[in-house]
């Protein structure tokens, strides 16, 4: 039962995390080792996802996408964490 809760966890957390990559986010990691708080999208660049940025898209036409890992390793660690949680709530439940 255990190994089945952390494979759900696994997966949610992994498909949640790339449907939040379609999300603007707020929280961005910051090359000084600190969190920003976005209240807005940038001048020029837009931040996706939720609630931190790991996905950053320039405006201008021909520009790259930056990924920012940080921040994708902590959406993957608060979004499988937050699934198993509520996995492991429910299947306590049902018993």
């Amino acid at each position: 039962m255990k190994a089945k809760i952390l494979i759900g966890a696994v997966f949610g957390g992994i498909v949640i995390t790339f449907v939040t990559g379609w999300m603007q986010g707020f929280l961005l990691y910051t090359l000084a080792g600190g969190l920003q708080v976005l209240m807005g999208p940038l001048l020029g660049a837009t931040n996706y996802g939720l609630p931190f940025v790991w996905r950053t898209v320039i405006v201008y036409p021909g520009s790259p996408t930056n990924y920012h890992t940080i921040g994708l390793v902590a959406d993957l660690v608060m979004w499988v964490s937050i699934v198993g949680l509520v996995q492991y709530a429910v299947s306590g439940r049902k018993k």
